[in-house]
């Protein structure tokens, strides 16, 4: 080979291998693009069962009416009245049902002037940074509040000292204490409790748990359900099966006891499009307030920095439902004040506070 020719072929070499890098430089910072797999109607099947905890047959069966939609599927599963029963084994076994009430319906007339608060609040006790700090101011701000009804979740043992002394104003109960974390329901001493229960879900690997307090307030029979629902995304099945089964409960309370009041609620963890179906006569508190989007957001990273690395989140995981007679409600965000001394807030969830009335 001639010189010339050496030459040519060390130009293009080069020009090769410097196209080669360019092309790497471009390329290098992108995020891999996904490709989505395409499911097959076996995978359907598989995924269905698993998220479930049913079997391949149900999903077959539901499947095919919806055709093979996998989230048809599941929103039929979560949401119908067929499945009632199934929903209830997959999240706690076989139950027996109660005996109904003989309570008087009553009608907003009748409760005028009556005023009902109910607050739910995530306390975060499983951040150990400044919780006796934030303990404290927990317990001042419900002290402020002046809550009738109170819902607390990731109640912890630790530095529990200011959520106990309010036994001198409230009944306190917990749902599993000594456990990892767990609820608390308080409730103001004019309320006459009947019966404490906790129900553990067998489908959760997160010790969660549905805690319900039966009782009376001037002779109206009134139930309480406090919850803290399966966590993350990832965990989609679990939680939408928990809340399917709450909303049985809450239909079954509501059928066995018609002039009740009900109220439900907790840190849910749910996104808007896992509401699967809200049973007649049971109402979300912060829309029947009007839906401010003020207050929409519960667990909201722009405004609260207790938890670094989540950036640029607004999730409506904190919820509350009711049903009764009364015909008003104001819904409001507390907790929102930084403590100085620390310089963070009281937990990384603001707390709900709804004031039911009748006008």
């Amino acid at each position: 080979m001639s010189d010339s020719s050496d030459d040519e072929y060390e130009v293009k070499a080069k020009k090769q291998k410097l196209s080669q890098k360019a092309s790497d430089e471009e390329c290098e910072g992108l995020e891999p693009v996904e490709v989505e797999e395409v499911q097959t109607d076996e995978d359907k099947m598989k995924e269905f069962a698993t998220i479930t905890a049913t079997d391949e047959i149900m999903a077959q069966t539901i499947l095919q009416d919806v055709g093979w939609d996998l989230k048809r599927a599941l929103d039929v599963f979560f949401g119908s009245d067929a499945f009632k029963e199934a929903r209830a084994e997959v999240v706690m076994g076989p139950t027996s049902s109660s005996e109904s009430s003989g309570t008087q319906k009553m009608t907003a007339e009748d409760l005028k002037g009556l005023e009902i608060n109910v607050m739910s609040w995530n306390i975060d006790g499983l951040d150990g940074r400044s919780l006796a700090t934030r303990m404290k101011a927990v317990a001042q701000i419900v002290k402020s509040v002046n809550p009738d009804i109170l819902f607390l979740q990731e109640v912890v043992d630790r530095d529990l000292g200011p959520i106990d002394k309010l036994q001198s104003l409230y009944k306190i109960y917990y749902s599993n204490r000594g456990c990892q974390y767990y609820t608390a329901i308080l409730v103001s001493k004019m309320f006459e409790v009947e019966k404490h229960d906790v129900i553990h879900f067998q489908n959760s690997g997160m010790y969660r748990t549905l805690q319900i307090v039966e009782g009376s307030i001037g002779g109206i029979k009134v139930f309480l359900l406090n919850t803290h629902l399966e966590s993350t995304r990832e965990h989609r099945g679990q939680r939408c099966a928990q809340f399917s089964f709450c909303m049985d409960k809450c239909e079954e309370i509501l059928a066995q006891n018609p002039g009740c009041f009900l109220f439900f609620g907790g840190d849910l963890n749910l996104r808007d499009e896992e509401v699967s179906r809200i049973p007649n006569g049971i109402l979300d508190a912060w829309v029947s307030a009007g839906s401010d989007t003020k207050t929409k957001f519960t667990w909201d990273t722009y405004k609260n920095d207790n938890k670094q690395g989540f950036y640029n989140a607004k999730m409506r995981f904190d919820r509350l439902y009711w049903h009764g007679p009364l015909n008003k409600v104001q819904f409001s965000l507390e907790g929102r004040q930084r403590i100085r001394s620390c310089l963070c807030f009281p937990s990384d969830h603001w707390a709900i506070s709804a004031t039911f009335s009748a006008i």
